[in-house]
């Protein structure tokens, strides 16, 4: 109760613009300072949900890459708005909650960046996401399994035949971690042609993981 009335009263004195509309943000109705919850609400989940097959493993996305959502990821990615984090897990949580058979995985693991595009950013979305979900999933994350070893050009512009080639080898598990006999459940943020998930899976299938599967918050249409 207290909590709401300061969030008020800081909302009222000093008000956060939304990144999308221009409009104030009443904090008592979302979890960021950054966009408002009238254009969070505009992000409409896929119906109907499916997912797609990529060689031995799901692919799964929670929306299309369009509309506020490339905006959120926009910001969240690329112009460090952290607090974003929250809504868009909770997308990503209620979609693993009603559409995933979440008892079947043993662990998260977030697609990595390379450690020279780490220091770039600052941090990896993709493992800011999943450390959410594994909490709201009761289930371990684990950012240092799999390791971007190859620094790849941007995938964007790339035709699939030069985005197979340009992430060919990119990954590799460590030696030693738990990842044999588990089933895994992926996760990043976008999904374009599917060129980083499979190197991705196909590290951690020849390191001994049992299955793979693979949740997004948004795929390219």
């Amino acid at each position: 109760m207290i909590i709401d009335c300061m969030k008020g009263l800081i909302s009222f004195i000093y008000p956060a613009i939304c990144e999308i509309c221009d409009t104030k943000i009443n904090l008592q109705n979302t979890n960021n300072n950054t966009v408002c919850a009238e254009c969070l609400n505009k992000i409409i989940p896929f119906t109907p949900v499916d997912y797609l097959k990529l060689k031995d493993i799901k692919v799964w996305s929670a929306c299309s890459y369009e509309g506020v959502t490339r905006e959120c990821i926009h910001l969240f990615k690329y112009k460090s708005k952290l607090d974003l984090v929250n809504p868009l897990s909770s997308i990503m949580l209620k979609f693993a909650n009603n559409y995933l058979k979440t008892d079947n995985f043993d662990i998260i693991i977030p697609v990595p960046l390379h450690s020279s595009r780490f220091r770039e950013r600052g941090f990896n979305q993709a493992e800011l996401i999943a450390r959410k979900l594994a909490k709201g999933l009761n289930l371990p994350a684990h950012s240092n399994i799999i390791k971007r070893v190859k620094l790849t050009q941007a995938q964007a512009g790339l035709t699939k035949t030069q985005r197979l080639a340009n992430l060919n080898n990119a990954f590799k598990v460590k030696n030693g971690l738990p990842v044999e006999d588990k089933n895994v459940l992926l996760i990043d943020d976008v999904f374009t042609t599917g060129s980083t998930i499979n190197e991705c899976a196909k590290a951690l299938l020849n390191a001994g993981a049992k299955s793979i599967e693979a949740l997004v918050l948004a795929r390219g249409i």
